[in-house]
């Protein structure tokens, strides 16, 4: 990150934070962690990736063996469970909206044990947003300039040392990424629970259209292809469907589709046949890999 002028309390805030991060080290690369939750620590996905070991190195140089819960490509984030004793967990600012401009920085620490720190600014801010691996991303909030080695799964903070997310280098060439507290604290669920982040999937291949549904002009998404074992297949859903609503929610593009899919949940879904109102219900199930809706 560039550097800022600082607040003159910043290194309260930064040996306050530092007592809550963690050196990352696997065979082949060191990244950083902060303590999420007792025993749980948050880091990239893209740091761990296919790691079969995984040592911490606590602040106080101790070196401990966590044991990998899961990653997700989509939001580049992982979760390591350890036995974590008097460690603090990190304060989280989980409401805060950061604006262009605001003074943040980030703790590492090194597989040495070093603390180290960068400082900068909100380069950018907005609102919710998909990576390109099509993960969900709650906030928006790039820094101004990209991350140094080992700062991958850095948490970043507010001046107070509140933690606003946590830093990935994997979604932007040249600027690092912060994946707010919100992002964190869903994914983070899933990957305790399952490993991975689940993704409901129906079987189908749709794009938006325009429609007529029972005289009146609807937006929703022609159904243009079926996975023959797929649910909406087994539910009689056809080509040529116009899918109009999904558990009573207007669908007009696949975007507000992923977000309806809940997986195990049974949904009735309103389609568009000939301009013609038909209700189907489908049971949701996890998508198959290489799959898509």
């Amino acid at each position: 990150m560039n550097t800022p002028s600082s607040p003159p309390d910043l290194p309260d805030s930064v040996e306050r934070l530092a007592a809550s991060v963690v050196g990352i080290a696997t065979r082949r690369h060191g990244s950083s962690g902060v303590l999420w939750r007792n025993g749980v620590v948050v880091g990239n996905a893209s740091a761990l990736w296919r790691a079969s070991s995984v040592s911490l190195v606590l602040p106080d140089g101790e070196q401990v063996q966590g044991e990998l819960r899961g990653i997700d490509g989509g939001t580049d984030l992982a979760c390591v469970t350890f036995a974590s004793g008097a460690m603090p967990v990190a304060e989280r600012a989980a409401a805060a909206a950061p604006r262009v401009g605001d003074f943040v920085f980030a703790v590492g620490r090194k597989p040495s044990g070093l603390t180290q720190a960068s400082f900068g600014h909100v380069g950018a801010a907005a609102g919710e947003w998909r990576t390109w691996r099509g993960g969900r991303v709650d906030r928006l909030i790039q820094l101004d300039g990209g991350l140094y080695p080992g700062f991958e799964g850095a948490p970043v903070a507010d001046a107070s040392g509140q933690v606003l997310g946590i830093a990935s280098p994997s979604f932007s060439r040249h600027h690092g990424v912060v994946l707010p507290v919100a992002t964190v604290d869903r994914v983070l669920e899933q990957l305790l629970a399952h490993g991975r982040v689940q993704q409901g999937y129906l079987g189908i291949a749709a794009q938006p259209v325009r429609a007529t549904l029972d005289g009146s002009a609807v937006d929703g998404l022609l159904v243009s292809s079926l996975a023959s074992d797929g649910p909406a297949a087994r539910a009689g859903l056809q080509v040529g469907d116009v899918i109009v609503k999904v558990g009573g929610e207007p669908v007009a593009s696949l975007h507000e589709l992923r977000e309806l899919l809940q997986v195990g949940s049974q949904v009735r879904v309103l389609v568009s046949r000939g301009g013609q109102g038909h209700e189907l219900s489908l049971e949701v199930v996890e998508r198959p890999r290489s799959h898509c809706h």
